[in-house]
């Protein structure tokens, strides 16, 4: 067992949830029986839909143990993602923490109880054979950059290179880890859980109440940071938005714990100022680059190794090449996309990512296309969510925007002049019922005019020249949001 390598750990607290804790031996028991159970169960595919638990944990290296296809579920998925996660994958098996599983027309009946307490099991009828990549032992759906989400393929070879690569460079001693990101986010599956098993470290998991969070939205920032100051860890996993969230509390007063030696933040660009702010007020912040095809990360800055300005040095197991300025991976790969046979066994992954190296360590300078990555480390795609505002009919024209933000806004031109900016609210409003929450559109400006009667803001074909839109609107959409950040301030400094 690779994360039970050392007979000397046997004691040693390995996972901690509230009152209850598990040994390294405890935690080697209870995987056996857990993949002892999955193997009589005549299954390939099983699909984790529960909250950061340590039953999470056990199920994840069960289905390692057992060699089975482990497809985690994320919590901030809507039902109609979950759905299609479920199918595209030939879910055979679910399990959950309550009986009300998530509704599936592919499910055989209603979630019964298993042998382990607070766990409950669906069996799902396989409607479509799916086509996986040999060697498949986890598939991970990106946040959807449509409204469908795309399955990586990843084995459990590719995920434990990155874990040993972080946890030689990050070099914790006596490793106590709070997992504040949801454990079906691969960053921390990996960094959170793996890394800290190689070497012997403790794992606190907190639910999602706990942490302060609903779905992918931080809605209650001082339960974050009360949970942070009991536990004391020494190390977290941040996206920029908590990062955010950190440098504003600090200036607030509130004192991080002396404990915390490494805070990682990934899943999206993190401006140079920021973590210099950070590091400033005494929070040990190391910004890291990473994506799903190489099996999450790719390059991190260290206490050792670091420049504050870059995303970090290249870790061993990959190797990075620039063509034509755009950043293409080789190494370490993913095994393919679910479904999709022509992506099988790849060689090389082109990212999509405009970057440059320095002395080893990586710059990332812009993206190639127009997916925006929110402040919360998720992945959209605005022509997405503009085809939904556009299907409504009240529009004329609909460009979203919101990358490094913590929530999406839109441009909109009115398809009528008697349209009232209510009404464009209740539109709104029923299109994000349809959206996941990190796609919903939480701001938005009513155009004066169409973007098509403004020079150089569209091409002949009608098509969105977006960086134009974008630059011309700048201080309109900058104070959308400066309204909202001064409300978010208010509350962090009364809850401090």
């Amino acid at each position: 067992m690779w994360y039970f390598s050392s007979p000397e750990w046997a004691n040693k607290v390995a996972l901690i949830q509230q009152d209850k804790q598990l040994t390294y031996q405890a935690l080697a028991d209870a995987v056996t029986a857990r993949k002892n159970w999955l193997m009589e169960q005549q299954v390939s595919r099983v699909a984790i839909v529960m909250d950061n638990t340590i039953e999470w944990v056990l199920f994840d290296l069960a289905c390692q143990a057992a060699e089975l296809c482990c497809v985690p579920v994320p919590s901030f998925f809507s039902p109609q993602q979950t759905t299609h996660l479920l199918n595209e994958s030939g879910i055979e098996l679910m399990l959950t923490q309550d009986n009300n599983s998530p509704s599936n027309s592919s499910a055989n009946h209603d979630a019964t109880d298993s042998p382990f307490e607070g766990v409950y099991v669906t069996r799902l009828t396989v409607q479509h054979a799916p086509r996986i990549p040999t060697g498949t032992n986890k598939i991970t759906f990106t946040s959807g950059t449509t409204g469908s989400p795309k399955g990586v393929c990843l084995s459990n070879e590719s995920q434990l290179n990155v874990a040993h690569s972080i946890a030689d460079a990050v070099a914790l001693q006596d490793v106590r880890h709070l997992c504040l990101l949801p454990l079906a986010t691969l960053l921390e599956n990996i960094t959170g859980i793996y890394s800290p098993l190689l070497v012997g470290g403790a794992i606190i998991l907190a639910s999602q109440e706990e942490r302060g969070f609903s779905g992918s939205r931080l809605t209650q920032p001082q339960q974050l940071l009360t949970l942070i100051s009991q536990q004391q860890p020494t190390s977290l996993i941040l996206v920029p938005e908590l990062l955010s969230l950190f440098v504003g509390a600090c200036q607030q007063g509130w004192k991080p714990p002396k404990s915390l030696q490494f805070i990682a933040v990934g899943g999206g660009k993190v401006a140079a100022g920021l973590v210099q702010k950070a590091h400033a007020l005494g929070l040990p912040v190391y910004q890291g680059y990473g994506l799903s095809e190489c099996a999450s990360v790719v390059s991190l800055n260290t206490p050792a190794q670091q420049d504050q300005a870059s995303a970090g040095a290249v870790l061993p197991h990959n190797q990075l090449h620039i063509k034509q300025g755009e950043l293409v991976i080789t190494g370490n790969l993913f095994l393919g996309y679910l479904n999709q046979p022509d992506s099988f066994y790849p060689q090389e992954v082109r990212t999509g990512d405009l970057v440059s190296l320095t002395n080893g360590f990586l710059n990332i300078d812009g993206r190639q296309k127009n997916i925006i990555i929110n402040s919360f480390g998720r992945n959209l795609s605005p022509e997405w969510v503009e085809a939904e505002l556009m299907a409504t009919g009240y529009f004329r024209e609909a460009l979203v925007f919101g990358e490094a933000k913590p929530y999406c806004g839109a441009l909109l031109s009115p398809a009528a002049a008697n349209i009232t900016e209510e009404q464009i609210q209740q539109v709104v409003s029923m299109v994000n019922q349809q959206l996941p929450d990190y796609a919903r559109i939480s701001t938005w400006l009513p155009l004066a005019q169409p973007l098509m009667t403004i020079p150089g803001m569209v091409t002949a074909t009608g098509k969105p020249i977006r960086d134009k839109i974008l630059a011309h609107f700048t201080d309109q959409i900058e104070l959308l949001y400066q309204d909202k950040f001064s409300q978010l301030n208010t509350v962090y400094g009364e809850s401090l």
